[in-house]
């Protein structure tokens, strides 16, 4: 009896032993690997894309010429500003939280200039008027920089500064004389463009919708130089005259805008945390 109870209780351990070993080969589960990176962001980091509308205040520090100065004539009137829109697009590239650059390139139009002169003609023995009208429009090169100043509740106001290359030019000019007809256009003159530096002062807030679209609003200070008109051509004799120039042109801008940023979450996008799955509890025995 003793050597069947030896036997039975071998046997036994001998069950519980096979069954541990095949509880052993059994296969643990792995986690599941987190999915690939969406292409968002693998352009790269900082790249951002932006545009801008706006309105302007545009400011003529003189007009000249030639012709009138040379025979002592003198302007008693001139559009000193005028309203005027813009539209641009550029590239750019975000270093840090804190500074950025990007290059643009912007259309002016709609302004308007004036300006009527008196000059002694001693052809007809006395003072005639010319009276000037035309239009103005520009292209904008810049390279600007911005300091952002921190954010707060996804507003971050920022200041800046840029440098670049600006065509103005004059269009539709018509000289309209007083003196000759008592009224009607004696001249037109053909287009003209002037190429100079431009430099611009800036600041404002942009606001982050999302993590790739911050909105923008801020002002503009941006100085065009110089622009001149075609020659003016008489309407009615064999003679054409001096441009008429227009000096020291400058802007104040009001514009609002949109960055589309290629980049990571900085603020207010919604930012995916990683998921751990814990590791599998494997009892020994």
């Amino acid at each position: 009896m003793g050597s069947l109870k030896t036997l039975a209780l071998a046997g036994a351990m001998a069950v519980c032993a096979s069954a541990i070993a095949s509880a052993a080969d059994f296969p643990v589960a792995q986690p599941v690997p987190p999915p690939p990176p969406e292409l968002r962001g693998t352009i790269s980091s900082g790249i951002y894309l932006r545009g801008d509308i706006g309105v302007s205040v545009t400011n003529y520090g003189d007009y000249n010429q030639a012709d009138i100065t040379q025979f002592g004539g003198v302007f008693v009137t001139k559009e000193d500003r005028s309203n005027s829109y813009f539209a641009g697009v550029g590239v750019g590239y975000r270093f840090n939280n804190w500074f950025r650059v990007d290059g643009t390139l912007e259309y002016r139009g709609g302004a308007t200039i004036g300006a009527t002169d008196v000059v002694f003609n001693p052809f007809i023995g006395g003072n005639q008027s010319n009276t000037y009208k035309g239009n103005l429009s520009s292209m904008v090169a810049l390279f600007n920089a911005y300091v952002d100043l921190g954010t707060w509740n996804c507003l971050t106001p920022y200041i800046g500064a840029g440098i670049g290359y600006a065509t103005n030019r004059i269009s539709g000019l018509t000289d309209q004389g007083l003196q000759y007809t008592g009224a009607g256009t004696l001249g037109t003159a053909g287009n003209g463009d002037k190429s100079g530096m431009a430099w611009a002062l800036m600041a404002g807030v942009g606001y982050e919708v999302n993590k790739n679209l911050t909105l923008e609003v801020g002002y503009r200070y941006l100085n065009l130089g110089d622009a001149h008109s075609g020659r003016i051509r008489n309407a009615f004799l064999n003679e054409s005259y001096a441009p008429l120039k227009v000096k020291d042109i400058d802007s104040h801008d009001f514009r609002i805008g949109m960055r589309w940023n290629f980049g990571d979450p900085d603020c207010c996008g919604p930012k995916e945390q990683p998921i751990y799955a814990p590791a599998p509890v494997v009892r020994k025995y």
